[in-house]
């Protein structure tokens, strides 16, 4: 796979999953159900509305979010939707600073489960 660049240094192997969280932490774009469900820490919806890629992987997806997320950013649906709106100006200075730091390579492999 080529490399891609990303501000967060994502441990997954599903590359699909990467971009959406990277996507929702700098440009505010909505995830999916799935993902919106992990972030919401709501895993009886996630484990639900999971495919067949993430189903084994939901534990190492959970984590990741913990170890990389803002606090902020994540926790419940509130505030996975305060982020997406931009509510009170965080998620454009987290990204703003993510920027100035600049983009890591990295290379992520789509394995499926």
């Amino acid at each position: 796979m080529p490399a891609h660049e990303y501000y967060h240094n994502w441990n997954l192997r599903n590359r699909d999953l990467a971009q959406t969280l990277e996507h929702y932490l700098i440009r505010g774009f909505p995830p999916g159900s799935f993902t919106t469900a992990v972030l919401a820490n709501d895993l009886y919806s996630a484990v639900a509305r999971a495919d067949h890629w993430n189903r084994p992987a939901i534990a190492e997806i959970v984590q990741t979010v913990a170890q990389i997320c803002p606090v902020h950013a994540y926790g419940s649906y509130e505030a996975v939707k305060a982020w997406l709106k931009d509510a009170d100006g965080r998620r454009s200075k987290y990204a703003t600073w993510k920027m100035l730091q600049g983009p890591i390579e990295q290379e992520l492999d789509e394995v499926p489960f």
